[in-house]
């Protein structure tokens, strides 16, 4: 993996998918700071798995959390805007129909990087690394809705969740400059921000209950904080084995993992969220995605070659055991990590600058999408769409239309 690449690579890893209140005041929450140096892994590289390092006392540094009711994005005026309307007679994706996708629409916004769908799939927010802002649209009406301002610049956009209601959206941004990164909390009704997280890089539970956040470019005694989203209290400090660049939750937020880069190699970290355990080290990897049963994990794995490639192997998501490569030279840049759909019958990867897609039942391949240069795609949570965004920064909508 590259260095230069790292800014560029997010742990999305689930974007599978508390109240906060609104006030103007600013409150002083415990921060990530410390850790201790430990490693651990399996058998994919040979290399020995040392005890794991239990869950520490919070330290004590603190960190600014300001509540903010005063930053708004307007709604954007009812006027035609350049994303199209988005069939109604779409049907779900599946195995048997998956070879009959089609464009449907196109959000013609330059420099679309990551995207998420609100519960309901009826709305898409996604992240612009252009201008560093983040757009909602209705996919009904293709009306754009809200255009947040809230990164400091320069930024990316690294990672997208909205709540189980739908109601807030989460945006993360990150960049050479680790004293700027932020994590932004939303309110995506009314369009004014409600949270932020100031100089730290995070991700928000599924449930919305939990926020994990850590400091970047940290030299040493990297942790990875576990904090009540909603009143800011720390639950574990977690002990890290290296600067972290990427922090995900599993679907069932029951285990939380954080991306790293040590002497050169990429690696994950999962810890359990209820123990604050260590599970496991794994060198090499470069992105994963859950498979929403939690029976496989999908996992793109540098295979060596220095290029943007990596092989797609399919492991089992308890043990972590090898079962399956899919293929040895998947696309391993940007955010194209694999996705499965969600009733979990369909897995998509870019290879070869196309988005290819298995039956998850016998990992056979299914077909292929003609996109030049995927570099990321997801499904609605109906599995009426998937989109796919592309070096280029265009943002496509796929979908197979109902027979007639």
């Amino acid at each position: 993996m590259k260095k230069s690449h790292i800014l560029l690579i997010v742990t999305l890893f689930g974007a599978m998918m508390s109240g906060v209140a609104c006030n103007v005041a600013t409150e002083t929450v415990p921060a990530p700071q410390s850790v201790q140096n430990t490693t651990a892994t399996i058998p994919l590289n040979e290399s020995p798995l040392p005890a794991s390092p239990s869950a520490t006392s919070p330290p004590t540094a603190t960190a600014t959390l300001v509540l903010i009711s005063s930053l708004t994005a307007s709604p954007i005026a009812p006027t035609p805007t350049s994303a199209p309307f988005v069939p109604a007679n779409l049907v779900p994706i599946s195995p048997q129909n998956v070879a009959e996708l089609q464009p449907v629409a196109e959000l013609a916004e330059q420099g679309a990087g990551v995207v998420a769908f609100s519960p309901d799939s009826r709305r898409i927010a996604a992240g612009l690394f252009v201008n560093n802002h983040v757009k909602i649209w209705e996919l009904d009406s293709g009306q754009e809705q809200f255009d947040f301002d809230g990164h400091a610049d320069p930024r990316i956009i690294s990672y997208l969740s909205f709540s189980p209601d739908g109601s807030r959206l989460a945006s993360a941004a990150q960049g050479w400059d680790a004293q700027n990164d932020s994590l932004i909390l939303w309110d995506a009704e009314a369009g004014r921000e409600l949270q932020r997280f100031s100089g730290v890089l995070g991700a928000i539970s599924p449930d919305w209950r939990l926020a994990a956040l850590t400091q970047r470019e940290q030299e040493q005694d990297v942790t990875l904080v576990l904090s009540e989203l909603a009143s800011g209290e720390e639950i574990l400090t977690l002990q890290a084995p290296s600067d972290i660049y990427g922090v995900s939750f599993s679907p069932d937020g029951q285990r939380v993992a954080a991306k790293m880069f040590h002497v050169f190699q990429d690696l994950f970290a999962f810890w359990s969220v209820d123990s604050g355990r260590l599970d496991l080290t794994l060198y090499n990897w470069l992105g994963f995605s859950f498979s929403p049963d939690r029976r496989f994990i999908a996992a793109l794995v540098d295979s060596g070659s220095g290029s943007d490639k990596g092989e797609l192997n399919i492991y089992d998501a308890v043990t972590f055991k090898w079962i399956k490569t899919l293929a040895k030279d998947a696309d391993a840049l940007w955010y194209s990590y694999p996705a499965f759909s969600p009733d979990g019958q369909i897995l998509a990867a870019s290879v070869d600058d196309q988005v290819v897609f298995w039956d998850t039942q016998t990992w056979k391949k299914l077909a292929s999408l003609p996109v030049s240069g995927p570099s990321g795609f997801s499904f609605s949570p109906d599995g009426r769409i998937l989109t796919t965004n592309t070096l280029r920064g265009m943002l496509q909508l796929w979908g197979v239309v109902e027979a007639r």
